[in-house]
């Protein structure tokens, strides 16, 4: 009886082990359908369609600009004798910047005065000849149209020795200067720019949809990215007639420059357009829009499981959240994360 012993303690060993490989399959299987079943149940949240009431307007960001600048032309020939202001100094209007050589022009000048002097004792001696009836009329009409001739040559010489005054044309700040002492200057060049900041013109890009409730004349709130405090009243001046590449639209602000809080040519600023008076109006976050703006959709829950798309019609954007002009009723509830891994006939578990 002993030697069957072993052969009993293998058989119940077998048994044993084949009974816990059935049991682990089973276990395995269970646990696979189970995960199975929880895959099936997308995890999303949602949030609920609110009516709210709302002030419509637009918010954009753009570049402040200087709204004056101007270039200083040279209208002189010659060489730089003098130069009284450089590059960073403030100027006002009319004040002399540099000089140019004006020597041989005076000498030209005094010339045409000896010779309008001459001239005019000319005329003097002519006209007493011809009181004595010593001399004919007929060389009076000369000597006049001589005299003319001589003092229009003076007055442009007049001209030319003052634009060798090379003077500010507007007040402001010189941002570029290329007169040096001994340098030669022409007629029609670039020798200085001028840069004025007591006003700032705002530049802002618009879409096709708000460009038609922007006018002329339209003021604006204007807050500068450095100075998010100091609000601006700015106010449009210009709205470009035709769009860019992007069908955007440029439209310029006027901003006066505050002294307690001075901004800078190419800071970054924000305009804040008032388009009409209070209204109600559906609300939802810009995260539960799925597609564009000009085809947008929403994953509506119908149920605690069921989701549905729907297309919706949008208005203003306010902030994080859009105005929905149609496609939704109050009280609606959207999906606002898990939308991706959403579609048809896709089981939701609402997770808070």
């Amino acid at each position: 009886m002993k030697r069957y012993y072993p052969w009993i303690f293998l058989f119940l060993a077998l048994v044993v082990i084949a009974w816990r490989l059935y049991d682990n399959r089973q276990r395995r299987r269970e646990e696979a359908e189970l995960s199975r079943a929880k895959r099936s149940f997308v995890p999303v949240r949602v949030a609920t369609v609110e009516r709210e009431w709302i002030s419509p307007h637009l918010e954009v960001g753009g570049i402040l600009m200087p709204a004056r600048e101007m270039p200083v032309i040279s209208e002189s020939v010659g060489r730089v004798i003098a130069v009284y202001k450089r590059r960073g100094d403030r100027v006002t209007e009319g004040e002399l910047i540099a000089k140019v050589d004006d020597e041989l022009l005076r000498i030209k000048l005094e010339a045409v005065r000896a010779n309008i002097a001459k001239l005019r004792k000319d005329q003097e001696r002519l006209n007493n000849l011809i009181a004595g009836e010593a001399a004919p009329r007929s060389k009076v009409e000369d000597l006049e149209l001589g005299l003319l001739a001589a003092e229009a040559e003076e007055k442009l010489l007049q001209k030319q020795i003052a634009n060798t005054n090379i003077r500010a044309p507007m007040s402001g700040t010189l941002t570029f200067c290329a007169l040096e002492r001994g340098g030669v200057v022409t007629q029609g060049m670039l020798v200085a720019h001028i840069t004025n900041l007591e006003r700032m013109l705002l530049l802002v890009r618009v879409s096709e949809r708000e460009v038609l409730q922007v006018y002329k004349g339209q003021y604006v709130d204007v807050r500068a990215d450095v100075r998010p405090d100091v609000s601006l009243s700015g106010r449009v001046t210009n709205i470009s007639p035709k769009a860019d590449s992007a069908f955007t639209y440029l439209v310029e602000i006027e901003v006066p420059n505050p002294s307690q809080a001075r901004l800078l040519g190419g800071m970054h600023a924000k305009a804040r357009f008032i388009f009409e008076q209070k209204r109600q109006a559906l609300l939802v976050p810009r995260r539960a829009i799925v597609g564009s703006t000009q085809d947008a959709r929403v994953f509506v829950a119908v149920s605690d499981t069921i989701v549905e798309e729907r297309a919706v019609q949008l208005g203003q954007t306010l902030g994080e959240r859009v105005e929905v002009r149609s496609g939704l009723a109050a009280g609606e509830r959207v999906v606002v994360a898990g939308q991706t891994y959403l579609f048809k006939d896709t089981r939701v578990l609402i997770v808070q």
